[in-house]
């Protein structure tokens, strides 16, 4: 071989010819026969100390065809010393080692020099170096070698190398073009495929490890993936997943958003390779993770970046599966891909907009959707339809799927179906604000403020757009109002909302801003509003008016509703006060809406102001005169008097009578209960029709107060603030006015509706039919409103007014210049103006004349009617049709208090300035509000509706606020509410001392609470409880108030490594929290630890137990107190706890929340209140599992004291009310048995998964494994004592909580028993004994299912069954192990029933073996301290009989040695069948029992050989 080096043969190279040292070993290779195969090996083996690295590579690749067998040994040796020497031949020597037998300990060696030159390795020869690691040490070695892959391999290094530009362009590629980065991770994945210890090894790993995201992260995912593909790994890496997701739980080694988007980022290729694996991980989070939650937004990073950065083929795959999950059903799953929709839309729109149509498809559904969620479908559909438009490229072919968008929502407006006239609001209104922005990025820009002034402010911030994309954007605006024309007045008022919602949550164009805002006062100024002496005019009175609910004398703006109240119109009362009607234009000219113009009354005040906001930089100083002018509600007339024709009412004379004088002024919302409840009374005793006329005008003036409160809410006058307090007062007072004349209306001809009178958008699906004319079919046109000189009549120039796509307008009257485009005034104002608002004002309820039905409107008819009945009445439920209170509204909680010193003194001097503070009433009513906004946002992972929202569940779920269409609060997410409701948490805990002074004033409370006191400062927060009725709203206050603590406390949301990062929202909480406990520094607080915050908190929430007074309010506070624990799980660790004092124990977090419990149990509050199942079994696995103390200790009192004297019969067990244990237990009944059963077998379970045996001695196993065992079989053995009442629901329990006992005793304990057997034999034996007598009776119970007939019981008792067999062969297993395999005997278990008698027709076996099983049992319940019970016959499930050459324990009987669990139950065959039968399954048994000891003895010398091999 020397002879051939040189230029010769590198001439020959370049020449593409094959070297001759090349052809020499090729013709060395498989030879057939060898004269000496030592000296050639030998030979080869010195050429390669001196021939160059490239003929060195080609010797050490002929190596295993050339060499024989037996000369293996020597080549692998040198090999291995030559891996330490020269790295560069690294993958031709690791090839070669592969396919010689190398022994152990020469494995090992190598082994360790690849992991040493890992980090320095070239990029191009790491596969081959993990594949040799992986897959050539043993089995159990395999955790070692991962983690050192894992700590050494850094995958971001490898991809910063790969991608340095080099003189070769293939000089970091592999021959077939692949990148280093996808060949380590092809390795990898092949080999978790075909080695199982592999994957098990990995996957542990995974799931403890405790390191920071660092370089390791992205080889877990991967290999995350991989297992995820591999259906039996599927479950344990959902798990491990989300464990990891969960950052309270895995801290800093948590996946979070960031971290997934960053990897996934980085590795494009490696996931582009393994993308069936992420779409499959991404589409189980999208299924199973709550909106919101942290799985959802893992999933939206992963699916984004994916889609960011791979190919066209994986973009589809994505879009098809978010196409597949908002058409799933599921309310969490469509909200989650919907809002990654529109994520991949605002960040990537030209990538997405190809499989647009995927979305687009789902149109002809979208019914089934809510109205957020089609918010978001056409947002995200609005912006790829809008992308040539917003670059000028309007009318080319792209224009396409906007024109397929047109024209479905012009279908949707010119439907006769309600539902589907509010998906085309919602569907217009979506692309209006596309092209009103003119940037398709901007909707990602603008922030949710949830109604506040500077959101508002920022939407006249909007970009430039086009002339045509605005002219479009005006023209939608027309088809929509003109659409509005053919409909109802709850359809204007709808499209006013969504507009108002657009507005001010992610604004418009200024320019179309400003001419919707002109456009809209003007309007509303006409229609509703009025002075005294227009009054006068209009309704010919001869006095001045009486106008109610006034705050300012002066102001002589006055809100006219009696104007356009339909009721009112109904009954003649407009005749009767106004006289002339010569102006009233012909019946024929005018064209009825449905509904009642006051239906537009509060959406259009919303536009208004929202749009004054945007204007004018949050301020609302030109129109603050809606917040104090007064109401004109009802005219003069008499109390009393009403004709039968309805055209006769009596106009009254005296003030007393004087319908308008009794409610004028402050009569309504007056602050004498007293006064109140007299006119109440007398309000009660007018007739039906005032009721009624009354009824619909405190209607629309509680939605109008509800509307000023949001709009004058943020202001930061201080005048402003206070007379929005007030308007608070004046809403509760109003809304429960209200509610009593509605009752007493309820059920009669009078009754009132919102929906009926037209005040609220229609739920129903009720077609409406109109005739040839335009009209409305079965409105009658002599019964519509004329009002003389009135605008209200429609201009017959405009009855063929459309809305369509013309870019050509006519320029005719006077115009407005909108950046260079003219738009004409009165072709567009025709639809704002007059083609909306200038129509006549019509009566309710009348929808569809029965004349004109058809089929297909029967069948719809008897839909919508079946979904209107599951409304309820309002006056059952005036809430659902009142409008919402946004976010800025509940800002009325600070004002007042936000100033106020803490001292009592500074207290009783700012009380008296608090002129408008809110009173009680006041209080609840926001409270209320807010509750039911943080209880429908912050909830629980596993209280989350599941479900499609079909048309009842839809309608059901927007019950809330059948009133407001366009909802803020329903569509933001839930960390957007809670950031808005951290600045108010610490007036709502004001609040909450306030009520609870007074509370404890009212009851006289006195008892020397050191928390009273501190609380009682802020008692003058609550005022206005002057009798029985406020008492009772103070509670309600108190229970809203921790309602709401406990949804923000217990908020999944607050998650994350605790730190003292100041823009924590965990932080923050717990800061709030602890600065109002006793003897807080609030200078201290910003310098406290993680634990200490904590801490404070824990205390302030404890020491309000004593103040509640109610046994609901505690369970509150419970769940508080443990989710305030739960953030600081490194605080107070078992371990440090056992070494503290009996004292120090008691007062810690745990054994704070354990005595709480025990508290709750013993029923200490006087209230008695019943508990809920799930509650109970709450408190009682609480008392249990946060003990301080010994755990099982008190699972054994549980089991052998509390339930068993409960069931032994101490005379309480016929008494319902009163528990065996006394006080501390005085909960426990025959109605509550079985919820105790259940939470203590549970607790049983849980302290075998929480205690970690392997770190426990000998001894404490022993021990631990004894008082399981007499735990379970005191609880097993209760189900023969229980009654028949009781049976049902306690077997069921035991049952499912044995199964997963035994599995536990299987994976857990019985490995530790096994080894420590031989040193403390007797105790095992003890152990085996009680479980065996514990798996009898289960095998009873799964007998006893079928005679009772039980499903739910039959159903688990097959899988009982099979993990009794498994806990047999274990055993069997554990005493082959221990040399004692004839010790054991297995028999089969006797028919018996569930009280332990043997069941009649089985054979009878022999006596003394009946005899002894009965010995033993009786001594065993001895020792547990239970009454024997005799049965007539005894089982015997596996005979013990004495073991070779093993020692009898102390007093044992002769043949009873050992024990083992109890094996399969049936009835046998009789006689010798029967023996057959028990001596083949023996067989069989005994058979696989050797097979597999034969399996492990064989594996075990095999590493014992292997081991002294490498000692030598």
């Amino acid at each position: 071989l020397p002879e051939f080096i040189g230029d010769e043969e590198e001439a020959k190279e370049h020449l593409g010819e094959t070297k001759t040292w090349v052809k020499v070993l090729r013709q060395l290779r498989w030879l057939d026969y060898i004269v000496d195969s030592s000296e050639l090996t030998e030979k080869l083996l010195e050429a390669l100390g001196f021939v160059p690295p490239d003929m060195q590579s080609e010797i050490i690749a002929a190596l295993p065809d050339i060499v024989s067998d037996a000369d293996g040994g020597q080549v692998s040796r040198v090999l291995a010393l030559m891996l330490k020497e020269a790295p560069e031949l690294t993958l031709p020597i690791l090839e070669t080692l592969g396919s010689l037998e190398c022994s152990p300990a020469l494995l090992l060696d190598a082994r360790n020099s690849i992991v040493t030159h890992l980090v320095s390795a070239e990029p191009l020869d790491l596969p081959v170096m993990i594949k040799f690691l992986l897959q050539s040490g043993p089995a159990d070695s395999s955790p070692a070698t991962i983690q050192r892959i894992r700590r050494r391999l850094d995958m971001d290094s490898i991809l910063l190398v790969s991608r340095q530009p080099s003189k070769s362009s293939t000089a970091h590629t592999n021959n077939d073009g692949q990148a280093p980065d996808v060949l380590i991770f092809d390795v990898i994945t092949t080999s978790l495929r075909t080695h199982k210890h592999l994957r098990d090894a990995w996957l542990k790993i995974i799931s403890t490890d405790e390191d920071k995201i660092g370089p390791q992260t992205t080889l877990d995912i991967v290999v995350l993936l991989v297992l995820h593909q591999v259906s039996t790994y599927t479950k344990r890496v959902e798990s491990v997943l989300r464990a990891k997701i969960d950052t309270v739980s895995s801290g800093a080694v948590a996946y979070t958003p960031m971290v997934m988007d960053s990897v996934v980022s980085r590795f494009p290729a490696v996931f582009a390779a393994h993308f069936p694996a992420l779409l499959s991980v991404s589409s189980w989070l999208v299924r199973t993770s709550p909106l919101g939650s942290q799985g959802a937004r893992v999933a939206s990073a992963m699916l984004v970046a994916a889609f960011s950065t791979m190919g066209m083929l994986q973009r589809q795959e994505i879009a098809l599966e978010l196409a597949v999950h908002i058409g799933s059903g599921n309310a969490n799953e469509i909200d989650t891909a919907s809002r990654i929709f529109l994520d991949l839309a605002q960040k990537h729109p030209w990538q997405l907009r190809p499989f647009a149509v995927y979305i687009k498809g789902l149109l002809d559904y979208v019914d089934n959707l809510t109205i957020e969620h089609m918010r978001v479908i056409f947002d995200a559909l609005g912006i790829m339809s809008t992308l040539s438009s917003s670059n000028g490229e309007a009318g080319g072919s792209d224009d396409s799927m906007f024109n397929d968008l047109y024209i479905f929502v012009r279908k949707q407006l010119s439907s006769v179906y309600p539902r589907y006239n509010r998906i085309g609001i919602v569907g217009t209104v979506s692309l209006l604000r596309q092209l009103g922005t003119g940037s398709p990025s901007a909707l990602g820009n603008q922030q949710n403020t949830l109604g506040s002034a500077s959101g508002a402010s920022s939407s006249t911030q909007a970009p430039q757009v086009n002339i045509q994309a605005l002219r479009r954007a005006v023209q939608l605006l027309e088809m929509l109002m003109d659409s509005a024309k053919h409909q109802s007045w709850a359809f204007i008022s709808m499209t006013y909302d969504e507009l108002a919602h657009i507005v001010e949550t992610k604004g418009l164009h200024i320019q179309l801003l400003t001419w919707l805002h002109e456009n809209v006062s003007s309007t509303f100024a006409s229609q509703f509003l009025a002075d005294p002496e227009q009054l006068l005019e209009r309704y010919q009175m001869s006095q001045p008016p009486f106008v109610a609910l006034s705050l300012d004398k002066e102001e002589p703006t006055v809100l006219d509703i009696l104007n356009h109240n339909n009721d009112a119109i109904e009954l003649g009362l407009h005749q009767a006060v106004k006289r002339s009607t010569a102006s009233m234009r012909s019946p024929a000219l005018t064209r009825r809406l449905r509904g009642s113009l006051l239906a537009c009354l509060p959406a259009l005040l919303r536009l208004i102001q929202v749009c004054e906001k945007a204007l004018g930089d949050g301020t609302l100083g030109d129109i603050d005169a809606l917040l104090v002018c007064g109401i004109y509600m009802i005219p003069s007339i008499t109390t009393n008097t009403y004709a039968t024709d309805k055209t006769q009412f009596t106009i009254a004379n005296d003030a007393e009578n004087d319908c308008s004088m009794i409610i004028s002024e402050d009569a309504l919302a007056s602050t004498d209960e007293d006064s109140r409840r007299e006119l109440v009374a007398q309000l009660s005793t007018w007739s039906p029709e005032l009721r009624r006329i009354l009824c619909s005008s405190l209607y629309v003036a509680a939605n109008w107060i509800r509307e000023t409160i949001n709009a004058f809410a943020d202001q930061t006058s201080v005048e402003i603030r206070s007379k929005v307090l007030v308007r608070v007062n004046q809403l509760a007072k109003i809304e429960n006015d209200l509610a009593v004349l509605a009752t007493t209306l309820n059920g009669t001809v009078y009754e009132f509706s919102p929906i009926a009178a037209g005040l609220v958008p229609e739920v129903s699906d009720t077609p409406v039919l109109r005739n040839n004319t335009g009209t409305v079919a079965g409105a009658s046109a002599g019964s519509a409103v004329r009002f003389g000189g009135s605008s209200m009549d429609v201009d017959p120039r405009q009855e063929d007014a459309t809305g369509t796509l013309d870019t050509e307008h006519q320029q005719s009257g006077f115009k407005i210049d909108m950046g260079g485009l003219l738009l004409s005034q009165d072709d567009t104002r025709k639809l704002v103006d007059g083609g909306c608002l200038s129509q006549a004002a019509s009566a309710a309820g009348n929808l569809v004349d029965g004349t004109n039905k058809k089929r297909g409107v029967k069948r719809k008819s008897a839909n919508a009617s079946g979904q209107t009945m599951a409304l309820d009445s309002f006056a059952k439920s005036p809430q659902q049709y009142l409008r919402e209170l946004s976010f800025s509204a509940f800002g009325v909680l600070n004002l007042g208090i936000s100033q106020q010193s803490e001292t009592d003194d500074a207290a009783a001097d700012m009380a008296p300035n608090i002129g408008s503070a809110l009173d009680v009433h006041g209080l609840n009513l926001v409270l209320r509000e807010l509750g039911s906004v943080v209880g429908s946002k912050l909830v629980r992972h596993s209280e989350k509706a599941r479900g499609f929202a079909n048309k009842a569940s839809s309608g059901a779920a927007t019950l809330r606020n059948l009133a407001t269409f366009g909802s803020n609060i329903s569509g933001c997410s839930a960390n957007e509410l809670m950031a808005s409701l951290l600045p108010i948490l610490p007036a709502l805990l004001k609040y909450l001392a306030g009520c609870l002074a007074k509370r404890a004033h009212l009851s006289n409370d006195i008892a020397d609470n050191e928390l009273l006191k501190h609380v009682s400062v802020y008692g003058y927060l609550v005022t206005g409880v002057d009798d029985e009725q406020s008492v009772s709203v103070v509670g309600s206050c108190i229970d809203t108030l921790l309602q709401i603590i406990s949804s923000v406390v217990y908020w999944d949301g607050l998650q994350g490594k605790f730190s003292q990062d100041s823009d924590s929202m965990l932080v923050s909480v717990l800061g709030i929290l602890a600065e109002h406990g006793l003897h807080t520094d609030h200078e201290e607080l910003a310098e406290l630890e993680a634990e200490d915050l904590a801490r404070r908190a824990f205390d302030y929430l404890l020491g309000l137990a004593d103040l509640v007074a109610s046994t609901s309010r505690v369970l509150l506070l419970l769940r508080m107190l443990v989710a305030v624990r739960n953030f600081v799980p490194l605080c107070e660790q078992r371990i440090e706890v056992q070494t503290m004092s009996f004292a120090r124990r008691e007062q810690t977090m745990d054994g704070v929340i354990s005595n709480l419990a025990r508290r709750i149990l013993s029923n200490e509050w006087a209230d008695s209140e019943e508990l809920k199942p799930s509650d109970l079994e709450y408190v009682i696995n609480s008392h249990i599992m946060r003990s301080p103390h010994n755990r099982l200790q008190l699972i054994y009192k549980y089991a052998t004291m509390t339930l068993f004297g409960f069931v032994s019969g101490t005379g309480t067990m016929d008494n319902d009310q009163d528990g065996s244990g006394g006080g501390e237990h005085a909960r426990l009944s025959r109605s509550t048995f079985a919820t105790y059963y259940k939470a203590t077998i549970q607790a049983l379970g849980l302290a075998i998964k929480t205690i970690n045996l392997p770190l426990l001695s000998g001894q404490e196993v022993i021990a631990f494994s004894e008082r399981v065992g007499e735990s379970w079989l005191a609880l097993t053995k209760m189900t023969q004592s229980i009654d028949n009442t009781m049976q049902r629901s306690v077997l069921l329990v035991a049952l499912r909580g044995s199964f997963q006992l035994v599995d536990l005793f299987i994976k857990d304990i019985l490995p530790l028993l096994d080894s420590y057997f031989l040193t403390y034999r007797d105790n095992v034996l003890t152990v085996f004994s009680r479980v065996q007598k514990s798996t009898r009776i289960l095998q009873n119970i799964c007998n006893h299912s079928k005679v009772a007939k039980d499903v739910r019981l039959q159903a688990a008792v097959p899988q009982m069954k099979r993990k009794l067999e498994q806990l047999v062969f274990q055993v069997v297993a554990l005493m082959e192990n221990n040399d004692c395999s004839e010790a054991i005997n297995l028999g089969n278990l006797k028919h018996r029933d569930i009280r332990g008698q043997v069941v009649g027709s089985q054979i009878p076996r022999s006596q003394h073996y009946e005899s002894d099983e009965d010995e033993s049992d009786q001594e065993e319940e001895m020792n547990l301290g239970i009454e024997p019970q005799v049965s007539e016959a005894e089982e015997e499930e596996e005979q013990t009989h004495k073991s070779k050459g093993s020692t009898r324990g102390a007093g044992a009987r002769k043949g009873r040695n050992t024990t083992a669990a109890a094996v399969g139950a049936g009835r046998m065959p009789a006689g010798a069948k029967k023996v057959a039968y028990v001596a083949e399954r023996k067989r069989q048994l005994q058979s696989r029992i050797r097979r597999r000891l034969s399996q492990k003895s064989a594996k075990e010398t095999k590493q014992h050989e292997e081991s002294d091999q490498e000692d030598e």
